[in-house]
């Protein structure tokens, strides 16, 4: 049976790494115990930051709608009404009942849009409800005013009413009650209030009741392998993963408390610290606890633990394994590594000196070698017998080959010239049908660019139209009510033709914008910034992100339109790139535009917070053909564009990621005064 060269020599060197490989096994398992729970106590660590910052972005959103709610117009109209001595709102010339509906609408839509709001109401300075609605297995119930209770004497409502107007109040979280009792299937309940102000003074109170078990994602923490604690801040547990039962039970007179069960916990307490982390070397368990305060006077501790006995019982048990294992290993490999070379070596000497014998005789004497191995060294000394044999009869085919070779390259030469004549006139042809086909991808580039400008267009429109709906229909009502006289009709034309000029200004806008400069002007780079925001704000207003702005004034020269399609470009990128983002995790989209004078230029700065760019793909991104978006959703010459106009406009840009997303920098020549 042959046994080629390469599996002798791959045994020796799988022998010979053997006892390479288990001796750093062993020094790594060694450290392995200490790797794990330090690598498991940063993974806890971003485990706890990740659910404390989505807790913090919780209660900012229930901040966000009760601040909606209290600067409604319909609702403080219904305040204004309730307060009048004749149940009438002049300002919006309604009465109480009147509003009524429209503020049943309003709380309606809030509860179909937020799983864990389950209660809205509007209570007067005395505490009588007003308005209550509630929501019970998805279906939204408006209670009537025999079922409307008084709740002065509920605990939120004596401290909202003492609250400044502009100031959110933020309830500790119990279990809900109603008529006194503790509701069942109960509730833990958060609830979020704002005074209603009416002519400067309190005209009633807005309370959003909120289930946190949906709010705060509960259920996702209790089929998580880490073990979740949270307790409120007086120490009570309102949520443990391994018991339940001691949830709220300061509710029920039972005093289970957070720092019974883990003393280490008291720190937090009594301190002002913020963040423990806590290692247990006899029970194998890492804690992290954090502190997340939903008002100043009010925070949750939070505490997960996780376990990491399991991989230190297995590091012990495989390194008592492997110690047996090298000590044998050493052994075996000592005795196969002296026979295996001493065995491969031999033929390989003998055939290095019949190599010697037939270089020095240049192959004119006939030479036999003898060696006789079933690998591939026996085969290299056959090869080496037929090249001797060959030797004399090459040198006579030498000659006459080289007879004939000038004759063949001179023929060669000539196909040769041939060939690039046919070439050049091949290059020729490409290189045009490559034009069209830019042209072509750049006509669709900027025909998706005016996609994109009558979308924003849509988005700029949508609240005139709604105002003129509104007009429209108060017109009608007023009519009905016949208070349509011809001051109130002059009022109405007036603002309905202000209306009017705003949407026909907002063409004139966009069409200037595609209009083609044909020279270059001296412009404000800070003008161009905010007409090119102007241009996509509700847009972006509608896709939920904020622009922070930080714009110095300097004079360019070049062509303005050309520069405004460059920054609308790489501001739409950044609309996408965060639109994205947002499928995987749930963030408030940024974009941060900034410029200024530094020298003989000007820097103009455009950074998002939408994940950044591919590591790999920041050298190629102004490549004509190149996206990173899904197929049908680019067409690859955006930036490309972008790139030609900026340098176009004697400018030059570059891109790098930031912690959070993207930073492009445009580079262009300042005028000067």
């Amino acid at each position: 049976m042959k046994i080629s060269l390469s599996i002798k020599i791959a045994v020796l060197v799988m022998i010979t790494s053997f006892i390479g490989i288990i001796t750093l096994s062993y020094v790594s398992y060694s450290q392995a115990e200490k790797i794990f729970i330090q690598n498991s106590k940063d993974r806890l660590n971003q485990k706890i930051n990740q659910y404390t910052e989505f807790i913090k972005n919780q209660i900012t959103s229930f901040k966000y709608d009760i601040n909606t709610l209290s600067y409604n117009p319909l609702i403080k109209g219904l305040v204004r009404a309730y307060n009048d001595p004749y149940k009438y709102d002049p300002q919006d010339n309604k009465t109480y009942s009147q509003f009524i509906q429209d503020v049943i609408s309003t709380f309606n839509i809030m509860l179909t849009q937020n799983k864990s709001y389950y209660q809205i109401r509007i209570l007067d300075i005395k505490g009588n409800e007003l308005i209550k609605l509630i929501k019970d297995k998805n279906k939204i119930i408006s209670l009537k005013e025999n079922s409307l209770q008084n709740k002065s004497n509920m605990k939120y409502f004596k401290e909202t009413i003492k609250y400044p107007i502009n100031k959110i109040y933020i309830s500790e979280i119990n279990l809900n009650r109603e008529y006194g009792q503790i509701e069942f299937p109960i509730k833990p309940t958060i609830r979020i209030a704002k005074i209603i102000e009416n002519n400067t003074k309190t005209g009633a109170i807005v309370i959003i009741n909120i289930n946190i078990t949906k709010a705060f994602d509960f259920e996702k923490l209790r089929k998580s392998p880490i073990k979740t604690y949270i307790a409120n801040n007086e120490g009570y547990y309102i949520f443990n993963s391994t018991n339940p039962n001691k949830e709220f039970g300061f509710e029920f007179g039972k005093d289970f408390k957070i720092t019974n069960d883990f003393p280490f916990i008291k720190e937090l307490y009594n301190s002002t610290k913020d963040v423990i982390s806590f290692i247990d070397t006899k029970q194998n368990k890492i804690y992290e606890a954090k502190k997340v305060y939903l008002s100043p006077d009010r925070f949750l501790v939070i505490l997960q633990v996780a376990n990491a006995s399991l991989f230190k019982q297995k590091a012990n048990d495989y390194f008592n394994t492997i110690a047996i294992y090298i000590f044998g290993s050493l052994i075996f490999i000592t005795l196969i590594t002296i026979i295996s070379v001493k065995i491969l070596t031999n033929p390989i000497k003998k055939l290095t000196e019949t190599a010697d014998k037939i270089a020095k005789t240049k192959g004119k004497k006939h030479i036999k070698i003898d060696i006789k191995s079933n690998d591939e060294i026996g085969e290299l000394a056959n090869a080496f017998q037929i090249m001797l044999n060959a030797l004399t009869k090459s040198q006579k085919e030498i000659e006459h080959f080289a007879q004939n070779l000038e004759k063949e390259v001179e023929k060669k030469t000539k196909e040769l010239q041939k060939i690039n004549k046919n070439l050049q006139k091949m290059v020729e042809e490409k290189v045009n049908e490559l034009r069209e086909k830019d042209k072509a991808l750049i006509q669709q580039s900027k025909m998706a660019a005016m996609g994109e400008m009558i979308g924003a267009i849509a988005h700029q429109w949508r609240q005139p139209l709604n105002a003129l709906a509104l007009n429209i229909q108060m017109l009608e009502d007023l009519a009905e009510d016949e208070h349509l006289d011809k001051e109130t009709l002059k009022e109405f034309i007036k603002k309905n033709m202000e209306t009017i000029k705003f949407m026909s200004n907002t063409i004139d806008d966009f069409r200037n914008f595609f209009r083609k400069d044909k020279e270059k002007t001296i412009f404000d780079i800070k003008d161009i910034i905010q007409n090119t925001l102007h241009l996509q704000r509700a847009q972006l207003k509608n896709h939920d992100i904020e622009v922070i702005e930080n714009l110095e004034s300097a004079k360019i020269e070049g062509y303005k339109n050309e520069l405004m399609q460059a920054i609308l470009n790489i501001i739409s990128n950044a609309k996408d790139a965060i639109d994205e983002r947002r499928k995987k995790e749930k963030i408030k989209g940024i974009i941060k535009i900034s410029t200024k004078k530094d020298g003989d230029n000007v820097i103009i700065e455009i950074e998002d917070n939408g994940g950044g760019i591919d590591p790999h793909y920041l050298d190629k991104i102004f490549q004509p053909y190149f996206t990173t978006k899904e197929e049908g959703k680019g067409t690859g010459m955006g930036l490309y564009m972008v790139k030609e106009i900026i340098e176009r406009n004697g400018g030059k840009i570059e891109v790098a990621n930031t912690k959070e997303g993207a930073k492009f920098k445009i580079i262009l020549k300042a005028k000067r005064d």
